[in-house]
């Protein structure tokens, strides 16, 4: 219904009507929060406040009361009573209590997987240092060990360490990227080469690309225990042994925080001089 202001002129017009006349028959236009009440028979007269003119156009709307209106108009009304919308409320309170306690638990994963890397890296330096102590010892002896001869280079073994899951940043593509580099340096050095993959996103990369060489596709569980370590050490040991290679380098990832994981590129070659590479 429009409603007329009692400040309006028309609304005191009204008023002032007679009985009988305001009881004829009405008609409304709804428009905001202004009434006008309107005669079935209007009359011409310019001097009526309810003539045909005034009916057309009987008084200015402020602007913004229309563009409320067409606003109004426009937007979708939300069909939905009172308990729904509880119903809604509870449900998003719901899952964010659940997003919340999984956020917890993957917390806690990823702290104990820091603490294992931390506490177990001083075994792997001090394992490097007993490593590089008997290869120096071996060298003043007359022993025969497969692992301390030196030959001239033909063919190289790439190990190549990546992750199985992704949305890691870029944990696995610079490591991808680091071996492609890699293997196009042997190309250009004229050395054959062959690859060794481990993880399954490593796998997947150069399963797709048949013209890279691969030696072996391995693949880890989620917690890598000393048995797989094992078995991939086993293949790089009976291929050097055998001389279908001649050097073994190894490409993996050292774990610095959650945020920060450093490339390193090992070559695995024995030499007289001694080098330090941090595990």
């Amino acid at each position: 219904m429009i409603k007329i202001h009692r400040a309006d002129p028309l609304f005191r017009s009204v008023l002032s009507l007679p009985h009988s006349r305001a009881e004829k028959t009405r008609k409304t236009m709804s428009c905001s929060n202004m009434t006008m009440w309107v005669s079935s028979k209007p009359s011409l007269s310019d001097a009526s406040s309810l003539s045909f003119r005034s009916f057309l156009n009987p008084f200015q709307v402020p602007s913004n009361n229309f563009a409320s209106c067409s606003a109004s108009r426009s937007v979708t009304p939300i069909r939905c009573g009172l308990r729904e919308l509880r119903g809604h409320t509870d449900s998003v309170k719901s899952t964010q209590k659940i997003t919340k306690a999984m956020k917890l638990v993957a917390a806690a994963k990823v702290r104990r997987a820091q603490e294992a890397v931390v506490n177990g890296r001083p075994f792997s330096e001090t394992l490097v240092e007993v490593l590089y102590n008997i290869n120096e010892q071996l060298q003043t002896e007359d022993i025969d060990a497969p692992l301390t001869n030196v030959r001239p280079v033909k063919k190289v073994a790439l190990v190549v360490v990546t992750g199985d899951r992704g949305l890691c940043g870029s944990f696995n593509s610079s490591i991808i990227k680091k071996a492609e580099a890699r293997i196009a340096e042997l190309k250009d050095l004229g050395l054959d080469y062959t690859v060794i993959s481990v993880g399954k996103k490593g796998n997947t990369y150069f399963l797709r690309r048949p013209y890279i060489p691969v030696d072996k596709f391995i693949e880890g569980n989620t917690l890598p225990t000393a048995k797989e370590a094992q078995a991939i050490a086993d293949d790089v040991f009976s291929l050097f042994v055998s001389e279908e290679v001649d050097k073994v380098e190894l490409l993996y990832t050292k774990f610095v925080s959650l945020v920060k994981s450093d490339l390193l590129f090992i070559p695995c070659y024995l030499s007289h001089q001694r080098e330090k590479f941090v595990m």
